[in-house]
């Protein structure tokens, strides 16, 4: 595998303490949701965006931290999603024989989401997008002095349709 790919995947590298291909990507998506729920998440989201286009200081769910927390969790979803996007066997291998046999239209629709998550933007994008809300997020910046409003809707809305994609494949996961 090319040095680059690693690289990319340092959140899992990190998280899972060693070599990120060798995670499970449902694995790290079950997780996430045991987290919170997909409402649950999609609220917190919700908050984080808004915080982050504040002009003022607007992270309300407790410390800064709190927010770094979600920001690295946020990461963790898209690496795992990434995963998938480049590896579509890795998930198909994970399900039953019987859970494949009935394979449903949710799940073609998740991994044709995946495809077109990540043809707006490589994985390193959607990074430097998370890293600049974020750090908007905790600050008394806003993400929208840095980005253009195009680019914002597109990582707030398709990021919303993450959480909703990774759900759906955890629950036909099991």
């Amino acid at each position: 595998m090319k040095k680059h790919f690693h690289i990319n995947l340092n959140r899992i590298a990190a998280t899972c303490k060693g070599n990120p291909l060798k995670a499970s990507p449902i694995g790290i998506l079950k997780e996430f949701f045991n987290y919170a729920t997909p409402a649950e998440h999609t609220k917190a989201f919700d908050e984080f965006c808004r915080a982050a286009l504040k002009q003022k200081y607007g992270w309300h769910r407790g410390s800064p931290g709190n927010a770094l927390h979600y920001a690295e969790q946020l990461e963790l979803l898209i690496e795992a999603a990434y995963l998938l996007h480049k590896d579509r066997q890795l998930y198909r291998n994970s399900l039953t024989q019987q859970q494949a046999a009935t394979e449903s239209a949710e799940y073609a629709d998740a991994l044709h989401y995946s495809k077109t998550f990540f043809s707006q933007a490589p994985l390193r994008k959607w990074k430097k997008w998370l890293h600049v809300f974020t750090m908007a997020a905790i600050s008394q910046q806003s993400a929208a002095d840095e980005m253009k409003p195009v680019t914002i809707y597109t990582f707030t809305s398709l990021i919303t349709l993450l959480l909703q994609m990774a759900a759906v494949m955890v629950k036909n996961n099991g």
